[in-house]
C-alpha cells in the first residue's frame, strides 16, 4: 500500500486495514466515545435534578398535616440529594473530559462517583423525596459504566498508560 505524499492528516483514520483482533490506539474507540457522551448526558440530567431539588417546590413544604419533624426530614433529604447530584455532575463532567487521553484515574473516579450517585438517587426515590427524574440518572450512569469498561475501552486505556510511562 502506498503512502500518501504530503503532511500527515491526523483527522483521518489510517489507511491500512486492521487485522483480526488488532485495535488502532491512535484514536479513542467508539465505546469510549459513547461512554463520554452518556456521562455528559447524565451530568446534564443530574444538574437539572439538582437545580429542581434546590430551587423547586420541595423547598417550601406547606402541608399543614405534616409535623415539623416530617417537614425537616423532607427538606434535609431533598437538599442532600440535590447537592449530591450537583457535585457529582461537576465531577463526572470534569473527569469524562479526561477519557480521550486514556486516564485511568478519570475512569476510577467516574465509577466511584457514579456508584455514590446511584445509591443516593435510589435512596431518595425510596424515601419519597424525589421524582422519576432520579430514576433516569442511575440508568444513564449504568450505561456509561458499561461502555467505560468495555474491552476496547480497557485496551485503549492500557495502551495509553503504557505509552505515557
Amino acid at each position: 500500500m502506498s503512502e500518501r505524499p504530503g503532511p500527515a492528516d491526523y483527522n483521518r483514520r489510517p489507511r491500512r486495514p486492521k487485522k483480526q483482533g488488532e485495535q488502532d490506539f491512535s484514536t479513542w474507540p467508539s465505546q469510549l466515545r459513547i461512554a463520554y457522551w452518556v456521562c455528559v448526558i447524565a451530568a446534564i440530567v443530574m444538574l437539572t435534578a439538582g437545580m429542581v431539588g434546590l430551587f423547586g417546590s420541595y423547598t417550601s413544604v406547606t402541608n399543614t398535616q405534616l409535623s415539623p419533624e416530617q417537614v425537616d426530614y423532607i427538606r434535609f433529604n431533598t437538599r442532600f440529594t440535590a447537592i449530591s447530584n450537583v457535585v457529582g455532575a461537576v465531577v463526572i463532567a470534569a473527569c469524562s473530559a479526561q477519557l480521550a487521553s486514556g486516564s485511568i484515574w478519570a475512569r476510577r473516579i467516574i465509577t466511584a462517583v457514579s456508584a455514590y450517585i446511584m445509591f443516593v438517587s435510589i435512596a431518595a426515590l425510596i424515601a419519597g423525596v424525589g421524582g422519576l427524574l432520579l430514576l433516569l440518572i442511575p440508568m444513564a450512569l449504568m450505561v456509561a459504566i458499561y461502555f467505560l469498561f468495555h474491552p476496547d475501552s480497557t485496551a485503549f486505556i492500557k495502551a495509553r498508560r503504557a505509552q505515557n510511562s
